[in-house]
């Protein structure tokens, strides 16, 4: 895939940046040339053009809903508990986050168990990665000249870690109390995983996951543990405050850090929910603003969901397309409004062949989701006749066709134009449906249910009817192969 050079624009305000950019709210003055030779040229209006991004309308990749859950505060590291010369910035760019002591497997029920072998492990492995806790070192009264001397103070009962965070940092747009927030938080920003998780071992990698996953079951403080092991082990979300310091600074301070579950830490708390993704090329989602994805379940999903990261908030990207020297226009597209997660492969090279998907925070399953009623005069590839559906008519259905354009999920090449039946999701190529073995051999790639037929759906109005799918968290990989229809060039899925 060819390297998509793009500029991210942060709007300000609260306005939908769909109808500012619409209505020509931004001027975008674009520098072109060479350190001897430049130009500066005007772009707005229908001089920035939207360019939809493609969707993938796949169970396969479908992220649950997710809900946060705080660190308590024994694990949190204060402002005043660290000295400042051994912090690399403030906490807009690290957090550190801390482990009691008290911690041991004897308090499991039965510490032989597997479950204590693994927790014996996890410990181990975090006390030899975690630093001593000192505060700053403070001139002592009555000491002065060559006999100056001095104290500090160490907590030996704890060790801490530092965790870098993401480029992103974003206001809170939510209700805090549905979702748990700290009502004082009034920024939000990723917080990375721990630096020695991408080089543990598999065992490593499973004592984690075991803890992680069934140390709740062990009671209160077992589960607070495993809070503190996700953000560790996966990363999460920070939550800020802002103290002005003049007109045009402030001075972040943490107020609380959450991991992500798919459990409510609460009844009735709010979820984090994301759509279908959207494939985008490598110059949308950087590289180096990404973590290693440590949720095995997330990881297999696909070759573009090895490392992840944040997405910016009220973002408009915008680009140099293919016909930009001829038509005068730049591209533009905004698919995460709200914020949203990233997912990318694991190494620059096939970052750059695949580029990534976006998980935009907010958007509506069901609307992605909802049923299409094309006309039918077509048969099935065994002959039988269907009865036509109402349906819009042959441009409707063409405009439909060119917002959803699907590839062949068999040979990765031509577009998808036959439907499986009786699910109706289009899934195959016309050469594909009559291979061998034919489509009815397997389960529909999207849904999963059982084929009993193929429909082609290229007739004078396009024709299948898409009932919902319902919903299954980490259903089977696929890969599948889909042309940019914008940018003319290969994503893969």
């Amino acid at each position: 895939m060819a390297a998509v050079r793009t500029a991210f624009v942060i709007l300000p305000g609260e306005e939908d940046l769909a109808a500012l950019m619409r209505r020509g709210g931004l001027e975008v003055r674009w520098k072109t040339g060479t350190a001897e030779v430049s130009e500066v040229r005007s772009f707005s209006g229908l001089k920035l053009r939207e360019a939809k991004m493609p969707r993938v309308k796949k169970a396969d990749v479908i992220l649950p809903t997710l809900y946060l859950h705080f660190l308590a505060t024994e694990f949190t590291v204060g402002s005043g508990e660290i000295d400042i010369d051994l912090a690399s910035g403030n906490h807009n760019s690290e957090l550190n986050i801390a482990l009691p002591a008290r911690y041991m497997p004897a308090m499991l029920e039965d510490p032989s168990s597997s479950l204590g072998q693994h927790l014996t492990r996890v410990l181990a492995f975090l006390r030899s990665q975690g630093e001593t806790l000192i505060e700053e070192v403070e001139l002592k009264p009555g000491g002065v000249g060559p006999r100056t001397k001095y104290s500090t103070k160490v907590d030996a009962s704890r060790v801490y870690f530092n965790l870098k965070t993401a480029r992103p940092k974003s206001s809170i747009t939510l209700d805090k109390a549905s979702f748990g927030i700290p009502t004082s938080a009034e920024l939000y920003l990723f917080v990375n995983n721990h630096d020695s998780v991408a080089y543990m071992d598999e065992e490593e990698r499973e004592s984690f996951e075991v803890c992680i996953e069934e140390l709740p079951q062990e009671g209160e403080r077992m589960a607070k543990l495993a809070i503190f092991l996700k953000v560790f082990y996966e990363g999460g979300f920070a939550y800020n405050e802002k103290r002005v310091t003049s007109a045009r600074s402030y001075l972040p301070i943490n107020v609380g850090i959450a991991c992500m579950s798919v459990v409510p830490a609460f009844e009735g708390q709010s979820g984090i929910s994301t759509g279908y993704p959207c494939r985008v090329p490598s110059g949308f989602v950087p590289f180096a603003d990404t973590v290693p994805v440590t949720i095995r379940a997330i990881r297999e999903m696909s070759q573009r969901h090895h490392r992840y990261g944040l997405c910016f908030t009220r973002c408009a990207m915008v680009w140099e397309g293919e016909d930009f020297e001829q038509e005068g226009v730049l591209n533009y597209s905004i698919i995460a409004p709200h914020g949203g997660f990233f997912y990318i492969p694991g190494t620059l090279k096939e970052h750059r062949r695949l580029g990534g998907l976006v998980y935009a925070f907010g958007e509506a399953r069901a609307e992605l989701e909802a049923p299409e009623s094309l006309q039918s005069t077509e048969t099935t590839a065994t002959g039988e006749h269907l009865a036509s559906s109402a349906g819009p008519g042959p441009q409707e259905a063409a405009g439909r066709a060119s917002e959803d354009r699907r590839v062949c999920t068999i040979c990765l090449e031509s577009d998808a134009d036959t439907a499986a039946v009786p699910c109706g999701h289009r899934a195959y190529c016309s050469a594909c449906a009559k291979s061998t073995p034919p489509p009815t051999s397997r389960p529909c790639p999207v849904c999963r249910a059982s084929v009993k037929d193929v429909q082609c759906c290229t007739g004078a109005a396009g024709a299948y009817s898409i009932a919902p799918v319902g919903i299954r968290w980490w259903p089977w990989l696929r890969n599948c192969y889909f042309p940019h229809p914008h940018l003319e060039m290969p994503i893969y899925v």
